[in-house]
Parts: structure tokens; C-alpha cells; sequence
């Protein structure tokens, strides 16, 4: 068990009050902000999905980082804050939209603030989004890596807001490709083109996908390429 000294914080009321940062699973993220109950966890991936799959329809306007990493990161953040009217109108389409919200805390989140995403090994320390191992910006190989856990290669171990990820060591930029997983055998994704390249969102069918004519980007186990749908550390 990894345990560290309790930190203060200043709750939504102004009260002083004091965050344990025990990392008890070792995982890198603190047990403070893992997402625990079944109902939470149940919320944060409803969410998560459906707001990846509302950019297919139309992208928000605070969408900055168009990528597939930049996806992942957006989804993950906005699952995370406070449903109010501001909030919707971000959202010309949700194709989930009455779902309860993630009641253990909001965004930013209690001892990270903005830097959610883990991108380096080890468990959690005191100081390490200061010294950047945990941050707000991580690529899909940084997400895939430290931010996530295997799940397997087969999609029936996955569930509606799990993450899916490629890897093309020969490809230009980054090697690694992620997609998000909507359930009923459906996944969307950024194609990782800045605009200006003609880069956009597309949402497709594991089915379809299967019949790509380039066999590197099969979600089938057989492909070396694909390396298997994950799941959020927070959830795990």
C-alpha cells in the first residue's frame, strides 16, 4: 500500500478540508479521485460516449486539440462537469442527454485540477503533476499506457464509453490511433488530421470496420496492429 500525507483543500462551501493521497492500487491515480460507486461509474462512461459521438453530428465550439487523443481528453473532461444550462448549449445534438451526473466530485478534480491524464509509471506521489506526470494533454500512446488498463481484444468484453487503440509504428506523427466504443458494436473516432488536412470525425460499425482494405486497422485479435479495448483507470 502506498500511502502519503492528507493535503487541505478548500471545499464548494469555503470550508478547509483534508484529501487523503493514498494510491492503495498503486495505479498512479489517488484513491481521492478514482470513481467508485457503480451508479458514478456507470454515469462517467454514459457520458463519456455520449459526448465523443456528438461531435460526429456537430463539434463543439471548445473543442480546441481536433484529434483522436484530442477526442478522448475532451470527452473525459466534459463527463466530468456540472450539467447546467451553460453547459448544453456546447451541444447542438447528445444522444444521451437525461443521465444522471458523476455525484462524487466534479471538474476540476480534487488534488489533479486540469491534469487528469497520467503519462508516466509508477504510483501516485505528492508533486507529480507539478513535475508533469500527470497533466492535461497526453496522446494516445500516453493515454493508452498509463491513463488506461486492458480490457482484452474482444469486443465482448467492452462496454459503451471503453477505449479502443492501433498502433502503425511506420505511420507519420504518432504511431498510435484511439477510438471510443459506443457499444452494440459501434465505435467513433477522429481520423487525427488537423482541419485544415480535412480531418473529421467518422462513426462506423466494428463490422465495418473489419472490411477495411488496409488489415492493419482490423479489430480482430489476429491483427498485431490493434491492441484491444481498455478502460479508464478511474473506473478500474
Amino acid at each position: 500500500m502506498f500511502r502519503f500525507l492528507l493535503i487541505l483543500c478548500v471545499s464548494l462551501s469555503g470550508s478547509v478540508v483534508a484529501v487523503d493521497q493514498t494510491d492503495s492500487d498503486g495505479d498512479g491515480y489517488p484513491d481521492a479521485v478514482e470513481i467508485t460507486s457503480a451508479e458514478d461509474r456507470a454515469a462517467f462512461m454514459s457520458w463519456f460516449a455520449s459526448i465523443a459521438e456528438a461531435q460526429y453530428s456537430a463539434l463543439s465550439p471548445d473543442w480546441v486539440y481536433q484529434d483522436c487523443s484530442g477526442l478522448l481528453r475532451y470527452a473525459f473532461v466534459e463527463a466530468l462537469k456540472t450539467k447546467d444550462a451553460a453547459w448544453f448549449d456546447k451541444f447542438s445534438y447528445l444522444p444521451e442527454w437525461r443521465l444522471p451526473p458523476v455525484r462524487k466530485y466534479g471538474y476540476p478534480v480534487p488534488l489533479l485540477s486540469r491534469s487528469v491524464f497520467r503519462i508516466a509509471p509508477g504510483p501516485y506521489r505528492s508533486g507529480d503533476v507539478e513535475v508533469g506526470r500527470l497533466v492535461g494533454l497526453a496522446s494516445s500512446e500516453e493515454l493508452m499506457n498509463h491513463a488506461s488498463v486492458p480490457l482484452g481484444r474482444s469486443p465482448e468484453v467492452a462496454r459503451r464509453g471503453d477505449l479502443l487503440f492501433f498502433v502503425h509504428p511506420l505511420a507519420s506523427g504518432s504511431g498510435y490511433h484511439s477510438m471510443v466504443y459506443l457499444g452494440d458494436g459501434m465505435v467513433v473516432y477522429h481520423t487525427g488530421l488537423t482541419p485544415e488536412q480535412g480531418g473529421e470525425v467518422r462513426l462506423l460499425s466494428l463490422e465495418t470496420l473489419v472490411k477495411h482494405p488496409d488489415a492493419s486497422w482490423h479489430p480482430v485479435a489476429e491483427n498485431p496492429n490493434f491492441l484491444g479495448f481498455y478502460r479508464w483507470k478511474i473506473l478500474d
